[in-house]
């Protein structure tokens, strides 16, 4: 049998580094969807639907496949915070979650591009954050950038700034930095891949 190619569906930068420490060869390729939320969406609905659709997307264009794809949606108060892509929305986001609690979710797919059969999990991780003032606000933007992160929230470099409490009953801080690989490694066992 012809050994699959390995396929990371997205063009993150911290997805790339995380995934590369499975030590696989594997590709990237952008899956370059809509990543709108549906009415009446619940958070984690919406990543999972999203990590599939991802994964199809790419699975329809390449044969011989494994790929993996993954969504991380983000919500506080019931209302979801995407990617704020801008300066004034990640300011506007870090203003909403202070003081709150912010439930992030983390999907992970797995699909086989011959069957378009998937494996899919969720890592689920809910956080504390601190009352933020706007200075500190402000820096942190200016600093980190976190336009492309879930509710401007980057733990790899704002976990000393931003959180009060945090229990990481996953046992696995990937997940929110982008790709839960305790749950993908689970996963990649039933592919005979690692």
């Amino acid at each position: 049998m012809k050994k699959k190619k390995i396929i990371l569906g997205s063009s993150s930068k911290f997805r790339k580094k995380l995934f590369s420490t499975l030590n696989l060869d594997f590709t990237c390729i952008s899956p370059d969807i809509n990543e709108s939320q549906h009415n009446n969406e619940k958070p984690e609905d919406m990543a999972i639907r999203l990590a599939i659709e991802k994964a199809k997307k790419i699975c329809l264009l390449e044969s011989n496949s494994l790929v993996v794809s993954s969504d991380a949606c983000a919500s506080c108060d019931g209302r979801i915070l995407g990617k704020p892509l801008t300066k004034d929305i990640a300011i506007e986001y870090l203003e909403y979650i202070s003081s709150k609690t912010i439930i992030f979710h983390t999907s992970i797919c797995v699909m086989d591009s011959d069957t378009m059969k998937y494996n899919i999990d969720i890592a689920k991780y809910t956080i504390k954050i601190k009352k933020l003032n706007t200075e500190d606000i402000n820096n942190y933007v200016d600093t980190h950038k976190p336009y492309y992160s879930s509710a401007a929230f980057r733990y790899e470099v704002a976990k000393d700034f931003l959180i009060k409490e945090f229990n990481d009953k996953e046992d696995d801080i990937s997940g929110l930095i982008g790709l839960p690989l305790k749950k993908l490694t689970n996963i990649l066992k039933n592919y005979n891949v690692l």
